[in-house]
């Protein structure tokens, strides 16, 4: 099993909407930079924070990434399974708020996580996520979480009672944004991902 780092970015930005058309536009130019750099997967994400829009990178690579913007601070990664098919999944990066003074106790959950609540994500169809925590002053921190996944979720899983247990003590260290009840999606303005020959791991 091959075990590829994972590494997010960040930075402000003046126009998301023009930033995300040159992604999109150049598409062609920046694979060939992502192939030249050994990058196994990109995805660059937009979304306004606090009156102020950013763009978020995420990266799979062997070796180690350096990008411009600001580094995310990695505080989780799902365990895989041996053997998994890994393609043909679909991919979300969603974001959520910190409460006030919870991030070592939300990184200290996550840490401890049961492997009921393992299991219970991957039945659900979770093969792949990694969690990433930045702030955009100090002690004001978010959570990205770029999550990869097999089917659709099986809507019986929060009825679980181990499951809603664990969104209780992880709720109480998240804070969503503006309008929102849980994680939020962001926009999705590039993606690549390098050609291989076989998706098992």
């Amino acid at each position: 099993m091959v075990s590829l780092k994972k590494f997010a970015f960040f930075k402000t930005v003046d126009d998301g909407e023009k930033i995300a058309g040159e992604l999109r536009a150049g598409k062609k130019q920046y694979d060939m930079v992502m192939e030249s750099l050994g990058v196994s997967q990109c995805r660059a994400y937009v979304q306004k924070i606090e009156g102020k829009e950013y763009l978020f990178h995420f990266f799979e690579s062997e070796g180690d990434v350096s990008f411009e913007g600001h580094p995310a601070r990695h505080v989780y990664e799902f365990k895989l399974h041996e053997g998994d098919d890994l393609t043909g999944l679909d991919a979300r990066g969603i974001i959520i708020g910190v409460a006030d003074g919870m991030l070592d106790e939300y990184v200290r959950l996550h840490d401890e996580q049961p492997q009921i609540i393992h299991d219970l994500c991957y039945q659900n169809g979770f093969r792949k996520s990694s969690i990433f925590a930045f702030a955009i002053a100090p002690e004001r921190y978010y959570l990205l979480q770029f999550v990869e996944y097999k089917g659709k979720e099986d809507p019986r899983l929060y009825e679980d009672p181990t499951y809603q247990e664990w969104l209780r003590v992880t709720g109480e260290c998240q804070k969503p944004l503006p309008g929102e009840q849980f994680w939020k999606d962001m926009t999705l303005v590039y993606q690549y991902k390098k050609k291989s020959r076989g998706g098992k791991i």
